[in-house]
């Protein structure tokens, strides 16, 4: 999906605000993207087709050509330098805090959306007033179905399936591998547990009634623990398959560092959202799996997990587990 060059211009920090509310805040926050942040811009503005929209541009420290870069491509944006890479969670509050917009559109600046995407996400969002959370259909370079657009919630009986690889043995099994999203149809809208955050719309209600994303967590886990709390909080998070988008995963975190950050997650939405007298068994359970993975590895060459999952080597699990006392306290809280 190569982005289109023209397209739609941003509103400036001094233009007034489109009447009725119709109009979206578009937030990227980067940390050292220059290589994407081109596309996802050129991206963005057919994206939104005629949506009136803002983009705010957050830079997490860098420290490169990534601000540089932004103003050149966008400098219909506003293009906000935190000072410090305190993770993805404060640079989106760095963005929502400016946004003027009753719609916030957080995009990865290696996402690419496509032509209205965003459109069609503000469309779901006003039909649906009370989803909060809106995401789309995420796609493979080619065009096929990538099924990391949702996710099922974490509970203990995923986790004993992680645990004792049986999610890995019976891999989409609804039963076996129960976070794993279940196929769906490309025009098909539905309410789901976890909306991934590469490509997500969260109205200002929502993101005010929930105080918006955990910034105890600095990276992986911070979409799940949002979409749960907002629908903790009677809002219903959904998907919509019109809105494509393309992600680039973790593309510039190695297996290891990513790993032990979706780990950190993982931990961090067990302790917090499972029944408090099963938080400790949830979190054993975390353990039990990186361990047996670990051992595994030893014994035999790590088979990579399917599209989706962390593709992981051996040696990267047992760093994982020579690593837990790191880990598994999850993320702490603020």
């Amino acid at each position: 999906m190569r982005p289109d060059l023209s397209g739609s211009r941003f509103l400036g920090a001094d233009e007034a605000s489109a009447p009725g509310g119709h109009g979206v805040s578009i937030i990227v926050v980067t940390y050292r993207s220059a290589r994407y942040i081109e596309d996802c811009v050129a991206a963005l503005r057919s994206a939104v087709a005629g949506v009136p929209a803002e983009l705010l541009i957050v830079d997490n420290d860098s420290g490169d050509e990534t601000v540089a870069v932004a103003r050149a491509v966008a400098p219909d944006a506003r293009v906000i330098e935190t000072g410090r890479n305190d993770g993805f969670a404060h640079g989106c509050h760095a963005g929502a805090e400016r946004a003027r917009f009753p719609w916030l559109v957080f995009v990865n600046p290696d996402a690419l959306p496509a032509p209205g995407s965003v459109e069609v996400l503000l469309e779901c969002a006003r039909a649906e007033p009370m989803a909060g959370i809106v995401g789309g259909r995420c796609v493979a370079p080619d065009g096929s179905a990538d099924p990391r657009s949702w996710w099922g919630r974490p509970g203990v009986w995923s986790t004993f399936c992680f645990a004792f690889m049986l999610s890995s043995l019976f891999p989409g099994s609804r039963f076996f591998d129960p976070e794993s999203p279940r196929p769906w149809a490309g025009h098909e809208s539905r309410h789901v547990p976890i909306v991934t955050g590469g490509f997500m719309l969260v109205s200002r209600q929502a993101w005010d009634a929930t105080g918006g994303f955990d910034r105890g967590f600095f990276m992986y886990g911070e979409d799940a623990d949002l979409c749960l709390r907002a629908a903790a909080r009677g809002f219903r998070p959904m998907v919509t398959g019109k809105a494509v988008y393309q992600h680039e995963v973790g593309a510039s975190s190695s297996a290891s560092r990513k790993l032990m950050l979706l780990f950190t997650g993982k931990a961090t939405l067990l302790r917090r959202h499972l029944p408090r007298g099963l938080r400790g068994v949830g979190v054993a359970l975390l353990a039990v799996g990186v361990f047996l993975r670990a051992a595994l590895s030893r014994l035999t060459a790590a088979r990579p997990e399917r599209q989706g999952r962390p593709t992981a080597r051996g040696e990267d699990w047992r760093r994982l587990w020579a690593a837990r006392r790191t880990w598994l306290p999850g993320w702490p809280a603020r």
